[in-house]
């Protein structure tokens, strides 16, 4: 059965950003289904298109939209998780490996699937590509990530084949290419705080950048200067297509390369972002050089879950020490998230200055 309804048209890769706001004021349709064109989706609405432009208009909104009455699908009983989804096509024995979290990046879900649960990956890629009208493909995790470019094999399991999309953060617009470049949504509270933490005027270098998370966040909203450095080239052309679609207030400066063997082409550094846990510790002696007195490191690192402070603190105060530097001051420890059972990934932000001889 159809049913008239106020509703919006939005692009595919904007249509998280709307999902947010219209869920936040609670005024999406949940009974209507959402009608999906070829490159844009649209999404019923309880409230008059007059209403609807008043709460649309306290966003800041940099994309094409249309408000009007569509003829929208009533829906049918939709499960409200990944469970209830599929629980009928796995055997009852399986029910406690389903998987209750998964990753979604802007209009992909990456989902890793338990090994026992393989024979049904296309069960649940299927389910997923259901459960979120905005999500356009599905892809599993094929391994761990590995190497020096950081990346992990996927799988495709449904939807669109595809590997580029536009993951957005607080109003940023990160471009992300799935299939050769490491990027975690998990991390978007954390790229948040650093940015808020920024000063105007300041030089910033994130020595293991990625698709440049933490560059874009600092420099949408701070006039400042960030040198973004990477290995992978490819997470850098992403990096340089989020640029060209977000208004930044600041600079971004790319470099492609080992950081150890570019140190010496970077400035010294007000802020530095060291934002590769389980290796940042190798590195210390490049942060030094760009370091000066009272310069701010953010050092991430994988720690037990148990005493994480005082671990993180003898590591950098050990690798320091070799490069006749010391902590001047601990400022904030913060714990990120958890990264594999008694292990979190946390941020140790301190002030350094060479040691006093």
């Amino acid at each position: 059965m159809k049913i008239k309804s106020c509703g919006i048209q939005v692009p595919y890769s904007s249509a998280e950003f709307i999902l947010n706001i219209l869920r936040k004021h609670r005024i999406i349709n949940l009974e209507l289904e959402f009608i999906r064109k070829e490159k844009a989706i649209v999404i019923p609405v309880l409230i008059s298109i007059e209403e609807l432009k008043k709460v649309l208009e306290s966003v800041a909104i940099e994309f094409k939209y249309i408000l009007d009455s569509f003829c929208f699908v009533k829906k049918e009983k939709q499960p409200n998780n990944l469970f209830e989804a599929v629980n009928e096509s796995i055997p009852e024995n399986l029910h406690d490996r389903i998987p209750k979290a998964f990753d979604i990046i802007g209009d992909i879900v990456i989902i890793d699937i338990p090994e026992d649960l393989l024979t049904y990956k296309l069960e649940l890629g299927e389910a997923l590509l259901t459960l979120f009208p905005s999500i356009n493909s599905v892809y599993r995790k094929a391994s761990a990530v590995s190497g020096e470019l950081r990346i992990r094999e996927i799988e495709h399991l449904s939807g669109k084949m595809k590997c580029e999309t536009i993951h957005i953060e607080h109003g940023v617009k990160i471009a992300v290419n799935i299939c050769n470049s490491y990027f975690s949504p998990r991390l978007g509270h954390e790229h948040k705080r650093i940015a808020d933490l920024v000063k105007e005027g300041e030089i910033v270098i994130d020595l293991f950048t990625g698709v440049g998370s933490f560059p874009l966040h600092i420099t949408k909203y701070n006039i400042c200067t960030v040198h973004a450095i990477d290995i992978n080239k490819e997470a850098l052309i992403s990096l340089e297509k989020s640029v060209a679609i977000n208004n930044l207030k600041g600079m971004i400066i790319p470099t492609h390369g080992d950081c150890r063997l570019v140190v010496d082409t970077l400035p010294k550094a007000d802020k530095i972002i060291m934002n590769l846990p389980g290796k940042a510790h190798d590195y210390i002696d490049v942060a030094c050089k760009i370091a000066k007195p009272g310069t701010i490191i953010y050092f991430y690192q994988f720690v037990s879950d148990t005493d994480s402070l005082k671990e993180m603190e003898k590591i950098l105060t050990d690798k320091l020490s070799k490069q006749d530097w010391q902590i001047k001051e601990i400022i904030s420890f913060e714990k990120i998230r958890e990264s594999a059972p008694r292990e979190i990934h946390a941020c140790l932000e301190v002030a350094v200055i060479p040691q006093q001889k």
